[in-house]
């Protein structure tokens, strides 16, 4: 019989297992009792489900006193860990715990003298999960299409849907016969259905045809050239200057707008702490005046720190909705994302998120200013460095402006059009969008619902409009 195990996805060939793990046959329960005076025994009022606790010794070889003390550090970096996460033991295979350790320090430096000891795992989570499985259905012909998942488990397990739009919808029903999932809105037969958005500009940016030069940015000089590349306008030349230098190009766009959204995808990143630079979007009038910006840049020659601005109004004068880093900076090092920037009714509303797989880092803000009410009529693009620092890696990928269609009333926009990609995680708790967080779109009397065990027959709606890919992983006491 194997006696290894894996935490955290990693095994350690060193490690063996010794008998006498101690880990309860199935998930500690606490029974909750009402005693009453003069009444013999209890009432059960409800059983809750207690954390898991597993202890399992292990045994090691070392070579001398250096080897061990590389031991105990090698175990404290491996077992530590801020989160809970996969544990695994091999005479238990297909089942997978998620656990913390509870050693100290001092516990391993125990563990290490001895050569042998005890690591306790902590599975906050007091199940064990086999493997996942995946339900496929294609979209159908009919308004209502089912899916028939298995849980396999002793446990209720919480699905996870990733749904392929196929046409246009206003809304998405999961149900059950216990319960339901709704996101967006059904229209009846009164309303408006219309798209939220029309698209006015699309540019995979793979052509310098149709950008004009521009001649002024935001505190630098307009120097040097693009080109095109694999992945969108790169800087050919920045030319040279003291301070912010760089190319800068200009576009008009096919009607002016009052109600507009701009997106800009880019890639920014530095392969040292020496790479600075910035990549700006204005927004531009009927007479090529800048009146808002979006921008991503890093300004530190000896710290990797990426920063994002949305701003309303000129270069002086003008107000941050967004100026800075996300909670975890970590999560902009390497940028290939999306800043976005809208108005509508003299709201603005800005958004900053890099994508790996789904949205990541996330900064958004929204801001009340009817003084800057001028028509969006183009968009100007800029890359830069400032003096004789190294640049970084800047690339923009993609430039779309969109019309904001008005949905009040009786009119239902839609929520996805074909090729989107809705996500919904009943465990998560989470309603995503190509990647994106959605949750607003969740129906308020909604909720996110568990499976049983064995068969359980679901009913999505419209059936017709999306494919169904479904996945659920056995739970086990």
């Amino acid at each position: 019989m194997s006696n290894s195990l894996s935490f955290n996805n990693i095994k350690k060939p060193w490690i063996h297992l010794l008998k006498g793990r101690k880990k309860p046959p199935f998930s500690p329960l606490i029974r909750n009792l009402l005693r009453l005076p003069n009444r013999p025994g209890a009432y059960l009022q409800s059983t809750d489900t207690d954390v898991l606790l597993i202890e399992q010794p292990i045994g090691f070889k070392v070579q001398n006193d250096m080897h061990a003390l590389q031991i105990k550090d090698e175990l404290a970096l491996w077992l530590i860990t801020e989160e809970a996460v996969p544990l695994q033991f091999d005479d238990e295979p297909g089942r997978t715990y998620f656990a913390v350790v509870q050693n100290t320090l001092e516990d391993f430096e125990k563990i290490v003298d001895l050569r042998k000891g005890t690591i306790q795992f902590l599975c906050l989570d007091p199940y064990g999960y086999g493997n996942e499985r995946t339900f496929i259905k294609a979209a159908g012909t009919e308004e209502t299409n089912i899916v028939v998942l298995n849980n396999p488990g002793t446990v209720k397990s919480y699905p996870n849907f990733k749904f392929t739009v196929k046409k246009n919808i206003t809304h998405l029903d999961i149900l059950s016969d216990e319960a339901h999932m709704r996101i967006g809105m059904p229209a009846t037969i009164e309303d408006t259905v219309i798209s939220p958005t029309d698209v006015i500009l699309s540019d995979s940016m793979n052509t310098l045809v149709g950008w004009a030069n521009a001649s002024q940015v935001d505190g630098g000089i307009v120097a040097g050239s693009f080109m095109t590349g694999s992945e969108g306008f790169q800087v050919d030349s920045f030319g040279s200057g003291e301070a912010w230098h760089g190319p800068s190009l200009q576009k008009s766009i096919s009607q002016p707008l009052k109600d507009f959204q701009v997106e800009m995808r880019c890639k920014f990143f530095s392969m040292n702490h020496a790479g600075v630079g910035r990549i700006e979007l204005y927004l531009l009038d009927a007479n090529g005046t800048r009146f808002a910006k979006l921008a991503f840049k890093d300004i530190h020659r000896y710290n990797y720190l990426q920063q994002g601005e949305a701003r309303v109004g000129p270069h002086i004068g003008g107000t941050f909705i967004i100026a800075g880093s996300p909670p975890n900076p970590k999560q902009w090092d390497y940028f290939t994302g999306i800043l976005r920037l809208s108005r509508r009714n003299g709201k603005w509303e800005a958004y900053i998120a890099n994508i790996d797989g789904v949205h990541i880092g996330v900064m958004e803000a929204t801001r009340i200013d009817e003084s800057v009410n001028a028509d969006l009529a183009g968009i100007q693009i800029h890359a830069g460095v400032s003096g004789t620092n190294s640049p970084a890696t800047m690339r923009i990928q993609q430039i779309r402006v969109l019309k904001l269609n008005d949905v009040s009333g009786s009119k239902i926009p839609f929520i996805a059009k074909p090729g989107d990609e809705i996500s919904i995680d009943h465990k998560a708790k989470s309603i995503r969008i190509n990647g994106e967080d959605k949750i607003k779109l969740k129906d308020f009397g909604s909720s996110y619902f568990p499976i049983k065990r064995g068969d359980t027959a679901l009913m999505v709606i419209p059936g017709d409009a999306v494919d169904i890919e479904a996945k659920v992983r056995g739970v086990y006491h």
